[in-house]
């Protein structure tokens, strides 16, 4: 593979094959390509004959662009400078080799990529040691499989991506290292990255200890975090793998046993001493405990991402507490969520227990003595008081709204208790549901109106109409969405669904649940696996997304955004449309440590800035990117003219000195008085300048 030098990388002169399209720096590599490719361009017969291509074939992939190369550094001149593409490329030292692997295991680990070095180390003829680590996705993929391939993507790319590292190991033992952190070619998946030697190493030490395989995955499962690993992943196949290739075998005892007859105070001990113990709080049958019955059984537990997630979107954020009936376990189950940064309720904390609402009281307080004090904007509940002020008494006032989903089921059955008309039914249900989400100041005196001139008024739905009065449409401002998105500050109405389906699906299915709490347990590290990998891909479309605005948004001229105040800006569009123009509010993010921002617009994430053309919608829209462009060219406008301000300075200073030094060194010659008087007078006004430009700029310096 070619050396590459970054730090020098800049806009190359290019030349172009005729024959195949590819591009290089200059007329002598073209002719070393024409004569090893196509045989010196003879023709036999008429017909030119050409060599199977190399493996080093790099195509750009952007739209309308058709350029091939050889070159790497060729390659990425023409993508930062022909399409603008951005390259992270950084310098940096270690002491050792070993300060350097450890560093390159966090490194890749955090950024789901793997650097493999694919040939040898190179001795300098200073004596230093030269090696390159590329990217593991690099070179090309054929499959030989004639079946159904489970991977929907292979794990080698057609090409070469852009990601590589150079390692110089000194005499000393110091390394320094050159990275290109931009993948390019491929995108940034989990599932093609390998577990590192470290999550190897403990995945076998439980496998040697005698651990039941799903214990193994939920100890891994356990501390996953929104950077999905691999190991987090974990299933039996590769457990078997890990075993097959280091020959280890669990006890044959435990291959006959499944995960219902292990025992759950073992499991649970077990979890509770791994580093990142999930476990809250356990309380098995017969065990005597304070504030609980003898009888009561309770496991509450919560994961390190949950964990993170409380203190990622809980400040000022929206919780939510609800409770279902586990069938077949007879249990049950109380889930405490919060909102994330696109409105959708997350779990961070679930409680199985054999006795219904009694115990939620004692469930906020192990949170509490977890989290400390939660200082929340809402909580969301099902029409239960009780639970709200014991919320506000544990951790702090909080407005409350009631739980829609709460609000449905209780007027399809009041509905169907009180009309017989099935259409009337229906005209009912869909006029409320359009309160729910509806936007618009008016639809506050919509209700209003709806219920006291339509539901009460007519005699078939008077009773409900009453129920309906008295229970929710005087409680408005509770659950409406036109109350709610001023009080709560919302874009748009909370998704409450999505997951809240999953766990009644779960909780429904009789072949899940069982009264063995490892079971259940497990059944729930693995439902949150799979709500970890859907906000993954989600962050990342949304990141592809945003960075494809960008790219639209550098060919727009800076003279289309209008300052509106220090917050407003409007922004002209080309197309006329929207009555020609845009408007774009700043706004302020209390994410911490948000992930879905654009870093070459100065890391401005998709909740600083509100675009009338988004709609609510969580992205960074072109218009957005064309403020975050020009703010970033004036910055640096106004850097360079501070430097050449600073240089004009310098220079004048220096030649102020120059001169005075020159008549400083002719005084001597000098015998006429009214001349000495004149220099001293030049002199005195000279120094009454510089210590006027003294006070003025404070970075003046006397030599």
């Amino acid at each position: 593979m070619v050396t590459i030098d970054y730090e020098n990388i800049k806009k190359y002169p290019t030349v172009e094959c005729a024959l195949c399209g590819f591009v290089f720096r200059n007329k002598t590599s073209m002719k070393n390509h024409l004569d090893s490719m196509h045989n010196g361009s003879k023709t036999e017969s008429g017909l030119i004959t050409k060599r199977p291509r190399k493996c080093t074939d790099l195509q750009c992939m952007e739209k309308g662009c058709k350029c091939k190369f050889y070159n790497k550094q060729l390659f990425i001149s023409h993508l930062k400078f022909d399409h603008r593409i951005d390259f992270d490329i950084r310098s940096l030292k270690f002491t050792s080799e070993d300060e350097f692997l450890t560093w390159k295991e966090d490194f890749e680990q955090e950024n789901n990529s793997r650097y493999v070095r694919v040939t040898g180390c190179k001795t300098l003829q200073d004596g230093k040691k030269l090696s390159y680590y590329y990217c593991n996705r690099s070179t090309y993929f054929t499959s030989k499989s004639k079946g159904v391939r489970k991977r929907s993507t292979p794990v080698k790319v057609k090409g070469l991506c852009t990601a590589s590292i150079k390692e110089v190991k000194n005499k000393d033992g110091s390394v320094e290292i050159l990275l290109c952190a931009t993948h390019y070619g491929h995108d940034i998946s989990s599932e093609h990255m390998r577990m590192t030697k470290r999550e190897r190493e403990e995945i076998t030490e439980l496998i040697q200890q005698g651990d039941h395989p799903d214990f193994v995955i939920n100890a891994a499962r356990a501390k996953a975090s929104d950077s999905l690993g691999r190991v987090h992943m974990l299933n039996r196949k590769d457990i078997k793998n890990i075993e097959r290739k280091l020959g280890i075998r669990h006890p044959d005892f435990l291959k006959q046993r499944t995960i219902n007859d292990l025992s759950t105070d073992r499991w649970i001990l077990k979890l509770q001493r791994t580093p990142d113990n999930p476990i809250l709080f356990y309380k098995p049958n017969n065990v005597k405990c304070e504030h609980l019955e003898p009888n009561d059984v309770m496991l509450i537990f919560m994961t390190q991402n949950q964990y993170n997630w409380i203190n990622k979107f809980g400040t000022d954020g929206i919780f939510m507490v609800t409770e279902m009936s586990m069938v077949r376990a007879q249990l049950y189950l109380t889930v405490l969520y919060v909102c994330d940064e696109f409105n959708v309720m997350l779990p961070v904390c679930f409680m199985m227990c054999n006795d219904s609402k009694i115990y939620q009281s004692f469930f906020l307080n192990i949170i509490f003595n977890k989290m400390g004090y939660i200082y929340a904007k809402a909580l969301i509940t099902d029409d239960n008081y009780d639970l709200y002020e014991s919320w506000c008494s544990i951790m702090s006032p909080v407005k409350h709204v009631i739980n829609q989903r709460y609000i449905d089921n209780q007027i399809i059955e009041k509905l169907q208790t009180d009309i017989e008309k099935q259409d009337l039914q229906h005209e009912i249900y869909d006029k409320i549901c359009s309160f729910f989400n509806g936007s618009d100041e008016s639809m506050k005196e919509e209700i209003i109106n709806y219920t006291n001139n339509n539901l009460k008024m007519n005699n078939e739905t008077k009773p409900f109409g009453m129920f309906f009065d008295q229970m929710f449409a005087s409680r408005a401002d509770m659950w409406a969405f036109c109350y709610l998105k001023d009080s709560l500050n919302l874009n748009q109405m909370i998704n409450i669904n999505t997951v809240y389906n999953q766990m009644i699906i779960l909780c429904e299915n009789k072949k899940h649940f069982t009264p063995n709490l490892s079971k259940n347990m497990h059944i729930f590290f693995t439902a949150l696996l799979d709500i970890q990998k859907n906000r993954k891909t989600k962050i990342e479309e949304i990141n592809i997304k945003i960075s494809n605005n960008h790219k639209n948004a550098m060919s727009y001229p800076s003279k289309l955004i209008f300052p509106l105040s220090n917050n407003k800006w409007r922004v002209t569009l080309e197309n006329g449309t929207n009555n020609g123009y845009v408007t774009i509010t700043r706004k302020f993010c209390k994410i911490i440590d948000c992930i879905v921002k654009c870093q070459a617009c100065y890391n401005i994430c998709a909740h600083i800035y509100e675009c009338s053309c988004s709609r609510g919608e969580i992205t960074i829209c072109e218009h957005v990117h064309m403020l975050g462009i020009f703010n970033k060219r004036s910055l640096i406008d106004v850097d360079e003219e501070l430097k050449k301000e600073k240089l004009d300075v310098e220079e004048m200073k220096t030649n102020i000195l120059l001169k005075l030094k020159r008549i400083l060194g002719n005084i001597d010659f000098v015998n006429d008085e009214e001349v000495l008087r004149r220099i001293s007078m030049s002199l005195s006004r000279v120094e009454n300048s510089v210590t006027k430009v003294k006070n003025a700029n404070n970075n003046w310096c006397d030599d």
